[in-house]
């Protein structure tokens, strides 16, 4: 009974001591530019997995109160940073619909591999989808904006 209490709490220790710390990383030179969205093809995104970039998933209709693009974009333009834009009937036959599973969304990516997004179907992410100051900050969490 002890060895199983003692095993228990060190489980315990070792899964809240091994909390995964984000570490800032920026996009690739290309994408700190202008502030726009580059449309692309799902055959695209191939051009891109030695790149780090953030790619904006989106349907062709939006239920919020200020479409959400609109948030994107502003954000964009006042950090001069682009980004890849896909349609989610296109975004469907890519790698990373594995992961995200409904649009809108925006993703992070590095590396080919996806390091934060927001997830249309959580309420704790609405504000970031209807908020500018709300949708950098979290943005900025993962990336380094150069204003």
């Amino acid at each position: 009974m002890l060895k199983k209490v003692l095993l228990l709490i060190t489980c315990i220790i070792l899964l809240t001591g091994c909390s995964k710390t984000i570490e800032k990383f920026y996009l690739s030179d290309e994408f700190y530019n202008k502030g726009t969205f580059i449309k692309i093809k799902s055959d695209d995104l191939k051009n891109y997995k030695d790149k780090n970039y953030v790619i904006f998933t989106y349907n062709n209709f939006c239920s919020l109160s200020i479409p959400c693009d609109e948030i994107f974009q502003e954000s964009m333009t006042n950090n001069k940073i682009d980004f890849l834009s896909i349609s989610f009937e296109e975004f469907k036959k890519t790698e990373l619909y594995k992961i995200v599973k409904y649009a809108p969304s925006i993703i992070v990516v590095k590396n080919n591999e996806i390091v934060a997004y927001l997830d249309a179907e959580k309420d704790s992410d609405l504000e970031k989808y209807q908020d500018v100051d709300k949708f950098t900050e979290w943005l900025s969490k993962y990336i380094y904006l150069k204003k």
